[in-house]
Order: structure tokens, then sequence, then C-alpha cells
């Protein structure tokens, strides 16, 4: 706030008074901005209207000191700067309208307030955030023995469950069994995968079209070969007990039905494009491979975990201001010309919602702000027929209202989202060699392989006997 203000100070020294310009644009000074003109409405010549010139000042405008810190504020959220920024470049002096490029060199004060401000400052209000974030959430064990690795691996292994391993008793079926099993099974399984996928293509030759159409149906052929290995290998029962084995059913029957509806062209009622979908999820099966991959995954799992609470916040949070935003701005008359328009109101608590999640984004919020604001200057020509209408020009309050809802939601609640993905992923990557519960997956894995039965138990020594020969 203390820099804002310091910029805001040399803003009114440099644009105070500079950024004003007639209606007409073909008047550039105050004393010339007299009198009436001619507009034509919709850019057409059969619709002229005659017009009083007025000296107006620009929405942001620095004349005051919490003017221009209102407009550097805007600045700050990266909308609309480049119009202030030309404006800007255009003022001449007091009194006298815009001169193309007059004083190009004050675009140096947007970018250095924009470095200082949008890049640092910004970014160290995040980090804030963060960690107050982390040591709120260390505040709640801070009368506990165990460090957040420890809880949770105890945590872990409180809820886990040994993972029985189906292991075929008939020679066939055995063999069978470690085909599926094995690496290289598996790596050609991934590149054909990879290899279908390379091989989708669009608005192709029709000879091409033609060769796709048979090699879908060979690896079509060889998703559903590996299918019927599986199950043969580990029986129905077993093999539907791993998730990752039923994800590969639904897409091969997928798969199936997609080939089924190419051959009947487009004479089924459900769309050919639907089927294809399922040839893009073999994909999904990738996830599950690579340190890297398996680390974002859990980041996004235990992360999600916090997904309702920070939801729950942000709801409430738009609730009131909604509900604010209907008593205050409710009865405002939609105008085309403004951002306050038939889809972009407060008429109704549905579109009170869709306007403040568009001004959380930050999509045109300082617009939004303006057409709700009693002064504007779209709204002054029609006055009195507002008030014929029982219509309202707005209110003031508008600055206090939208200036208050992007920073609470903007800087403060949104980065929330960011504070639970940062902790979540600085826990799991600060040292690789602490065993972490994200580790534990894969260990219960490994214990399956000697553990087929599900006993907790393993014998290792006729294992380590054999390695050690």
């Amino acid at each position: 706030m203390l820099l804002i203000f310091m910029f805001a100070c040399i803003g009114v020294q440099l644009f105070k008074g500079r950024l004003y310009a007639c209606s007409d644009i073909s008047k550039t000074t105050e004393a010339e901005c007299k009198g009436e003109y001619v507009e034509f409405e919709d850019n057409t010549f059969n619709k002229p209207v005659l017009r009083e010139r007025s000296w107006q000042n620009n929405d942001f405008n620095y004349d005051t000191v919490h003017g221009a810190m209102l407009s550097l504020f805007v600045v700050a959220t990266f909308e609309g700067w480049p119009s202030l920024l030309y404006k800007s470049i255009d003022s001449w002096s007091e009194d006298h309208g815009p001169k193309y490029m007059a004083r190009s060199g004050v675009s140096l004060f947007y970018i250095a307030y924009i470095i200082v401000i949008a890049f640092f400052m910004m970014n160290i209000f995040v980090g804030f955030v963060i960690v107050t974030f982390q040591e709120q959430g260390e505040m709640e064990y801070k009368n506990c023995e165990l460090d957040k690795n420890q809880r949770q691996c105890l945590e872990y292994a409180l809820k886990a469950k040994p993972i029985p391993r189906y292991m075929p008793s008939n020679p066939w079926q055995y063999r069978v069994w470690l085909v599926v099993n094995s690496p290289y099974f598996e790596y050609f399984m991934l590149g054909l995968i990879l290899l279908n996928t390379l091989f989708q293509h669009d608005q192709q030759i029709p000879n091409l079209t033609t060769l796709l159409g048979y090699l879908n149906v060979v690896f079509t052929t060889l998703f559903t070969i590996e299918m019927v290995f599986k199950m043969v290998a580990f029986k129905p029962k077993h093999y539907f007990q791993d998730p990752w084995n039923t994800f590969d059913f639904i897409v091969v029957v997928g798969s199936i039905a997609d080939l089924f509806a190419d051959s009947k062209d487009n004479n089924l009622s459900i769309k050919v494009s639907f089927f294809r979908l399922f040839r893009v999820l073999r994909l999904v099966k990738l996830l599950s491979r690579g340190e890297g991959i398996r680390t974002l995954l859990w980041t996004f799992v235990k992360s999600i975990r916090a997904l309702p609470y920070v939801a729950m916040l942000i709801l409430l949070l738009f609730f009131i201001y909604g509900v604010v935003g209907m008593q205050m701005f409710g009865t405002i008359q939609p105008l085309e010309t403004t951002m306050i328009n038939e889809n972009n109101n407060f008429k109704s608590f549905f579109q009170s919602m869709l306007l403040l999640f568009r001004c959380m984004t930050g999509e045109a919020w300082q617009e939004i702000m303006l057409a709700s604001v009693a002064e504007h200057k779209e709204k002054q020509r029609l006055f009195d027929t507002y008030i014929a209408k029982k219509f309202s020009c707005g209110s003031n309050f508008a600055y206090v209202y939208f200036i208050s809802f992007y920073m609470f939601c903007a800087f403060l609640i949104i980065n929330l989202f960011v504070a639970v993905i940062m902790d979540n992923f600085d826990y799991l990557t600060r040292d690789w060699s602490i065993l972490g519960p994200h580790h534990l997956d894969e260990f219960a894995r490994i214990w399956a392989e000697y553990d087929h039965d599900a006993k907790a138990t393993a014998r290792l020594w006729p294992t380590l006997s054999t390695q050690s020969s």
C-alpha cells in the first residue's frame, strides 16, 4: 500500500489534469470545446444526432491521490492498463487534449510500477499467504512429537490393507500369467498405446483415412488380446480387482463399439465421435508410469482434499457479495453501451453469481465497476428516463464493493489453492531420501509379490539366498 501511495504521488505530478479530452475529437483544448456538434450513431450517415460538446476526464485519472491509487490498482490487476498507458503517453498539458505520442517517456513510469508492484510485491504477498497457511497447518500439531511425514506414514499404516496377489496353479495358465506380468509385455503395450495415439489425425487424405481405419482395427485387436490374456491369467474375479484392469476393459469395449459404429457410418443415433474418445483414453494408463508423474498425481490427490473447504469459503463470499450486489445494483438500467447489460447484471441471484465469478477471473472487472457508479457519463444523458422508469444510476459504493471483492478473491482466496498445492508439492519433493506415504503404495505393490495370500507376512530367506547366489 505504501509503494502504491508513492507511485500515486508521482502519477499526480506527471498526469494531473492532463487526461481530459473533448467529446468532439476535432477540438483539442477546453476553450474550443464549446457549443454543439453532429455525431453519427452506429457509424452511419443516416442517423445524425446533435450533441453538446463536453470536456471529459478519463475514467481512471491522476487528478487526486486516491484517484491515482485506484488507477494504479487497476494497472496492477493487468486489466485495461494498455488503454491508460496510451492515454498517458498522448497526454500533453493541462487544459489541452491528447496529442499522439506526446510523451512516450512516461511509459517508463508504468513499466517500473508493474515490475515493482505486480511482479514483485504481489508475488511476495502470495508467498506470505503460503507461509501463513503452512504455519497454521502445523499449529494444530504443535504438541505432537511426530513430524508431518511420520504422522502421514502412521496414518497410512493404520489404514492400509494387504494386497492379495493371484498366482495360478495351472501350468498353462501360469505361463500366460508370467507373460502378462513381465516388464517386456508391459513396455510393448505402452508402446502400442503411443503408436495408436500417433495415428490419430484430422482432415487427412482419403487413402490415409483408409489406412488408419485398418490400423485402428489392428490396435483394437491387440488390446483385446491383451485383455483376454490377462483374464486367462488372473481369472475374471481377480482381473477386475485391479482398477487399471477395469479401466482397460472399459476402454477395449468402447473401442470395439467404435469399430462397430464406424462400420454402420452415421445410421446410429449415438455419434461416432463419442466412441472415438476411448482411443484417447488409453493414454491415461501412461499416468501410472514414471516417478515424476506419480508425484504430480499424488500432489493433485492430496490437494483436492482441501478443495471443499476453500470452495465453501468462496461460496460464502459469493453469497454475501451476491446479496449485497442485488440490493445495491439490482435496479441499474441495463445498457448495451456499458458492462451492465442484459447478460451481465445484478437483477437476480444467479446473474449476480455469474457476474461475480467473471470479476473473480479479472475479466473487465474495472469496466463493470464503472458501469455501477452513479457518475458514469453514459448515464447522465438518461437520468430523467431512469427516474421515470424507477431505475437507478448505481452507487459510488461500487468502488468499495468491487475492489474489496477482487482483493478477497484474486489476491487471497484463490491463492489458498496455490498454498495447498505448494505445501503438498514441497513436502513431496523436499528430500527424496526421506520415505513418505507416497512411497508406501509402491512398497505395498512389491510386498504383494512375496505375500500372495495377503497374510501380512513374507518369507524373504529363499529370495535373499537366490539373489546372493
